[in-house]
This record gives C-alpha cells, structure tokens and sequence, in this order.
C-alpha cells in the first residue's frame, strides 16, 4: 500500500510539474502543420512514394518491426519481422515474420496498421489539437527533414508503459539519390519556345520549368490552359524583366509538377485577360509520366543481422541459423561467444569467402 501511494504521490507531482513548467505547448498544432507543409512538399518531389518503419519494445527479450511501403500514394507493401532487444536472448522469438502485398495487406494482426503518412498526418493534427488534461503529456518531434515521426499523449500517472494515443514513427525512408528515379524526379526540365509541340518523358513526381518571352506592357501575359488532372502549377506565372528599359520585354516562368502517371499535356496561352479573344500564341507539349520505380522504395536493402557481442554479420552470408545449442563458446572472426552451432556456421562462412577470394 505505501509503495502504490508513492507512486501514485510521484504521478500527481510529475504531473503538476509538468503543467507549471509549460509542457502543455499551445504551439504543437502549429509544429504539426508546419511539417505537414513540408510534406507535401516533400511528396510531390518524390512521387508519393516512400517506406517508413515503425519499431515496437518492450521488457521481453524481442520486440518487432513493421516497415510500410507506399507507391503513388497507396499502400504496396507491410512486412513484419522479430527484433532482438536483449544482447542475448535466450529463448525463440515470440513473434513470426511476415510479409502481405496486395489484397492481403491487413490481413495479420500485429504490427502497425498499413496507412500512408498522409493519414497519419491526418490523426496527428487530431492529437495536437486535443486539450490535454493534468496529468497528459503530448510530444511531438519531426526528423532532421522536418518530416512528423513523433506526436503522441502518454498519461504521466503511469509509471510504467505509459500508454500511446498518437502517432509514433522511427523512421522515413524517402527514395534515393544517385542515378535512380529519385534523382531524375529532382533534378528538373527546363523548357522554352523550342519546345512547343515536342512529347516529353517525365517521372512521377518530376518538376517541368518551362520559360517563354513576355511583355506584360502591351497587356499580354502567359495563362495556363490546361486541363490535365496528371499535373499542377506550382505557385503563380513569374515574370522578370529582360532589362531596365521600359517596355522592353522579359521572360515568364511556369513550373509544373506531374502528379499521376499516363500521358497529359501543358497548354500555356498568351493572351489579354481582359479581352475574350483567343490567344496570340501557345505553347503546348505533351508529357510521358513514368511511375516511379519501385526499388526506390529501398526494398533492395538486405536485414542487417548481428553477433552476441554486436558485431554484425556480412550480409551476403544472410540469417545466423534460428535453432542453436545452449554451450557458450568463442566465436571465429571476433563474433564474441556464442553457441556451437554459430561456431560452425561462421566458421563455413570465413572458409566460403576465403576459397572465393583466392578464386579470384
């Protein structure tokens, strides 16, 4: 009875410390929508197509990992698999790997639920606009892309595996850079006068710059005429001056972003918006939208597995064997110690890659 009251006479102070020293920030719903900004942003750079992983522990031996692949906006992909958290567990994982794809997405139970960042974005506003009570506390963190991974309310009254309302991520894999698609999608196209008419193969989630002559002092500007849902305008028509000449002229600027894939078309026309007149001229191409590749989603990168002393493993040679013998003993290579059975199968591995690299 008296350990439960102190418990409980350290949650109520907690929680009163908390409420004085400002923990119940007002400015949470603003952090959230300040990421939220960033996001679609970040989105739109990337085709909507990403994989975050959600990573669950506790005071057993293993806990597990749920990683959540998005293509174009929809869920593809939810693999779930056991994580060692102890340095060495003694007993099997309590847990089974798993993967859905498809139709069978959502058909296991464990692990994180398979949503888009998009709707926890969506929950996490709810969560940040809560009124919290005494004993609450909300935290909200973003990664250093400002991208939401934390914004959640736990109940400082529980000592103990406080409980989480709120969303809880611990990481987000965008696609990569290098040669990839990711790359293509980034770097932008830039277009002028020579390309009206022209088709032109684009990424999912590419930027198109397209820059034509303009003088807004006869009244004419650049309008966008088109009609596709694939692509957007971003922001307004810019225009700069070629000089400081009066009337002399410059040059308007119209950035697209391509948002679904297929074929579609940029339509810009120039024209006096106050005259219902057709324009004087146009500019039109037509665009190829290519999905983004699917191995951006960093599916081509292999589980790391490591040895009882933390060391990890070469990754061609894949997973230590799961049944073990319970003997304790040194491990080749500088594994640490660990069961005879790991003996042998590091020991089959060194002599595989040392036959491979006098083949050579």
């Amino acid at each position: 009875m008296a350990f439960r009251m102190i418990v409980f006479c350290f949650a109520v102070g907690f929680s009163a410390l908390t409420a004085s020293a400002g923990f119940h920030d007002a400015s949470d719903l603003e952090k959230v929508k300040d990421s939220l900004a960033k996001w679609q942003t970040t989105k739109a750079d990337v085709g909507n197509t990403y994989s975050y992983m959600v990573r669950w522990s506790s005071f057993i031996e293993y806990g597990h990992e749920t990683r959540i692949f998005v293509k174009n906006g929809k869920v593809i992909r939810r693999t779930f698999r056991p994580v060692a958290v102890a340095e060495n567990p003694s007993g099997e994982p309590p847990f089974e790997k798993w993967k859905e794809d498809g139709d069978q997405i959502g058909k296991h139970s464990e692990g994180a639920p398979a949503k888009t960042l998009d709707q926890l974005y969506k929950s996490a506003i709810k969560v940040a606009s809560k009124e919290l009570e005494p004993s609450e506390r909300r935290y909200v963190k973003t990664d250093n892309r400002g991208l939401l991974i934390e914004c959640f309310i736990v109940d400082t009254r529980i000592a103990d595996d406080a409980p989480k309302n709120g969303l809880s991520i611990t990481s987000i894999r965008l696609p990569r850079s290098g040669n990839g698609a990711a790359a293509k999608r980034k770097k932008a196209i830039r277009l002028t006068s020579k390309d009206n008419g022209k088709t032109i193969a684009v990424t999912l989630g590419q930027k198109i710059q397209i820059q034509l002559d303009s003088n807004p002092t006869t009244g004419f500007s650049w309008v966008d005429q088109s009609k596709s849902k694939s692509i957007r305008l971003i922001g307004e028509i810019k225009y700069a001056a070629s000089g400081d000449a009066i009337g002399s002229g410059g040059v308007s600027t119209a950035s697209f972003m391509s948002t679904q894939p297929g074929k579609s078309e940029i339509k810009l026309g120039y024209l006096r918006t106050f005259e219902d007149k057709p324009a004087a001229k146009q500019f039109q191409v037509t665009l190829q939208i290519k999905k983004a590749n699917e191995k951006d989603l960093g599916e081509v990168d292999k589980p790391i597995f490591k040895s009882p002393n933390g060391k990890p493993y070469p990754q061609h040679w894949g997973a230590p064997p799961k049944l073990q013998t319970r003997d304790l003993r040194p491990l080749p290579g500088g594994y640490g110690q660990g069961s005879g059975t790991l003996v042998k199968w590091i020991s089959e591995n060194l002599a595989r890659d040392e036959k491979a690299k006098n083949n050579k």
